[in-house]
């Protein structure tokens, strides 16, 4: 059945070549129009990119704390466990 509609549209093998000859050539063109535009994407990054470490500012110097601000700013565990102990328990859903 299939046979006799392939008859009656009249396709021959030569139409069905070019048929895939055309599918093959635009799905060519694509792939390299896709890749094309990805390198110019990443061209274009990686260039302003090289540009800006040129002229870099100086960095700020890193400050650490002294140990008597550290030792002043922790508690006692004990403290710690009293104050969690004290404060009021907050309703919490479990599914």
């Amino acid at each position: 059945m299939n046979t006799q509609r392939l008859a009656t549209l009249r396709i021959s093998p030569l139409h069905l070549q070019q048929g895939l000859f055309a599918s093959l050539a635009l799905m060519i063109t694509l792939i390299v129009v896709q890749q094309f535009a990805h390198w110019t994407q990443t061209h274009e990054e990686i260039v302003p990119a090289h540009h800006a470490y040129s002229h870099t500012a100086p960095f700020a110097k890193a400050s650490a704390l002294k140990a008597t601000d550290v030792g002043l700013s922790l508690q006692p565990v004990e403290d710690a466990a009293a104050a969690v102990e004290q404060a009021p328990r907050q309703q919490s859903w479990v599914f």
